[in-house]
């Protein structure tokens, strides 16, 4: 019998440690920046995800039926299922809406998540604002919500889906060879873009404006300049004079430096009508975040408006922080108690209770424990009881300390502590 299922897995007790701690900073950020959680249902009708263009292919959701015969899916982002909630239940409710999540998401093929099946996903959607500030709230909030989980250097990496698609609509490109050209873009391969053009039929103008593009990336004081410069068409030249001003924005905010500008930045999700962006660790090539303006999505609920948003990839922060052995648990610290007698259970109870009140993790038993179990369970403080004292040894340093049970019945807890004092 084989009880593992490929693509998910059990979360253990030190990790799961870890993400409650990263949960809990996420959400302090999303919190003060007054965007509401809100939890969306775990099955949702697959019509949620029928009729609408660059969503997650169907051969990717995992499905049921049910009772009814109507096919579920287990829900495989959260944007739709938030789109859907803004469109039905707040849809006379004054904009913007602000909402937060952290949840999971299921996909049987996942390339943003280490070939999970389960993912987890902390984000924020911004519902019913077109402003150039909601943009940048949302990429400036990545940035703090990034930097609070300790991820070093974060960088955006900034694309804007109008912008391609005005540079391609001038070219006249069959469907397939713009999809081609645009995976050979997006990858910088110069090589086999310059191969692709020889084979296919375009005038001489079009194929040095994708040359150039081919080579186009960083610092947005760098690739502005040379987009202005190239033969575009006006519609894409507005597009490119308010990317300019969105990043002459950041930088009033500091944030330029964070921040590097990709014109053929392409997204799986193709629904995004205008800018896209991707978190990363600097020089670190895995995937943290991922978000844009998608203002067309909730037309699929009778009104179109306008949101843009973003998710972060917990399972790839996770990884990431494990490769810089970056370790922020700071978790209360963990006593046992032993007992050693049934008389002294009242007294051991008592003592854990107000130790726990304290916010110290107390275990109580009346035997002493194994070093093994010690070390497995983290414990920083061992309390022995006999009739007359308790003696209290630190599991770092190895000092110990004898307290006289007599003196200290009625005071236990405080005293205590100060005893931890003088064996940390």
């Amino acid at each position: 019998m084989n009880a593992f299922v490929e693509g998910v897995r059990d979360i253990l007790p030190a990790e799961l440690r870890r993400r409650r701690a990263i949960y809990k900073r996420i959400r302090k950020v999303f919190e003060n920046a007054d965007f509401r959680e809100v939890i969306t249902p775990t099955l949702e009708s697959l019509e949620l995800y029928t009729g609408i263009e660059g969503v997650i292919d169907k051969s990717e959701m995992f499905k049921v039926v049910d009772e009814n015969g109507q096919i579920l899916v287990l829900r495989p982002d959260v944007t739709m299922p938030i789109a859907r909630l803004a469109a039905t239940r707040f849809q006379d409710t004054p904009r913007p809406l602000k909402f937060s999540y952290l949840t999971t998401a299921y996909q049987s093929k996942n390339s943003q998540s280490l070939s999970l099946k389960e993912k987890t996903q902390a984000g924020v959607e911004m519902i019913g604002s077109d402003k150039l500030f909601a943009d940048i709230e949302m990429i400036a909030l990545l940035i703090k919500t990034m930097q609070a989980v300790h991820i070093e250097n974060p960088l955006i990496d900034i694309g804007h889906a109008d912008l391609i698609n005005e540079i391609f609509c001038e070219m006249e490109l069959k469907a397939e060879d713009k999809e081609q050209l645009l995976s050979l873009l997006s990858a910088k391969n110069k090589v086999e873009i310059k191969r692709y053009l020889q084979s296919i039929e375009i005038d001489e103008e079009s194929k040095e404006i994708l040359l150039e593009l081919s080579t186009l990336f960083g610092s947005p004081d760098e690739v502005i300049p040379t987009l202005k410069s190239l033969p575009l068409s006006s519609e894409a030249h507005q597009e490119v004079l308010k990317l300019e001003k969105l990043f002459n924005k950041l930088e009033e905010l500091d944030l330029l430096e964070n921040i590097t500008f990709d014109p053929m930045l392409i997204s799986r999700h193709g629904y995004y009508t205008g800018i896209i962006f991707k978190g990363y660790a600097g020089s670190h090539n895995a995937l943290l975040a991922i978000g844009g303006r998608y203002d067309n999505l909730t037309e699929k609920f009778g009104q179109g408006e306008p949101a843009v948003g973003f998710a972060l990839e917990i399972e790839n922060i996770l990884e990431y922080l494990n490769k810089t052995h970056y370790d922020f648990e700071a978790q209360n610290e963990r006593i046992i108690i032993n007992y050693n007698n049934e008389d002294n259970f009242s007294t051991a109870y008592q003592l854990a209770e107000k130790l726990r009140a304290k916010d110290y993790i107390v275990e109580i038993f009346e035997k002493n424990k194994k070093n093994e179990y010690i070390e497995f369970q983290g414990i920083d403080f061992q309390l022995s009881f006999t009739e007359d004292e308790i003696k209290i040894k630190s599991t770092k340093t190895n000092k110990e300390v004898l307290i006289n049970r007599k003196n200290i019945d009625k005071q236990l807890d405080s005293i205590m502590l100060e005893k931890f004092e003088e064996v940390r």
